[in-house]
């Protein structure tokens, strides 16, 4: 199933921060900041608890109960239900140019795919207002769906089994390096994602690094 002009037949895509213009909930922040809520209390919550939340295990509500808890900090419902709500909302706004390069991708013969650490109040979302970036992926792998999230080998070998295609023919774009690692570690040939202009340049040159002839 190896596409014969690259040596890789398959390109796997991040969601947030890829397929997004955000990698964080940066409406979270504004409204934390305007109910002088620490934000450093937000970043420690998800480092502690974020896992858990991509996982499926908590629900938004779930998780900012902790760490609102860990913190010390006691957030009126109002505000509660705002932060929530901006929760998700932070994260949909569609990177156009991603899509862009996605369908060219998908022009080019290559199997594409998408894996994504994702809560499960912002899946439904996802599928709303991102079905077009959806509709060019022969995989779709949610943590939350699944109860598996990156890095975790698992994860990777789902989406190798959805696609039909071995780990030494995956490309992966992801903005975290410790899931870049985590990918590397199972055999797939990650870039790391800092700006389309970037990592669209890093992949052809994966591409060509690992070019053979047609078979």
């Amino acid at each position: 199933m190896s596409n014969g002009a690259s040596g890789a037949s398959a390109v796997v895509f991040d969601f947030g921060g890829v397929m997004t213009t955000c990698a964080t909930p940066v409406r979270v922040k504004e409204i934390a900041d305007g109910a002088g809520l620490p934000w450093q209390a937000v970043l420690d919550g998800f480092a502690r608890h974020r896992r858990a939340y991509d996982i499926g295990d908590i629900t938004v509500s779930e998780f900012y109960a902790r760490t609102w808890r860990d913190a010390g900090v006691e957030v009126d419902p109002a505000t509660e239900a705002k932060i929530e709500e901006a929760d998700s909302t932070s994260f949909l706004h569609p990177n156009v140019r991603t899509l862009d390069w996605m369908r060219s991708l998908k022009g080019r013969g290559f199997r594409l795919g998408i894996l994504t650490n994702m809560p499960r109040e912002l899946a439904p979302l996802f599928r709303e207002h991102f079905a077009d970036f959806i509709a060019t992926a022969d995989a779709l792998v949610v943590s939350s769906e699944v109860h598996l999230v990156k890095p975790m080998p698992e994860i990777y070998a789902l989406v190798e089994r959805r696609l039909g295609v071995p780990p030494a023919e995956i490309a992966f774009v992801d903005d975290s390096p410790v899931n870049c690692g985590g990918a590397a570690a199972c055999g797939w040939r990650p870039v790391l994602f800092k700006d389309n202009a970037q990592a669209e340049s890093d992949l052809e040159g994966l591409l060509a690094k690992i070019a053979r002839p047609a078979t």
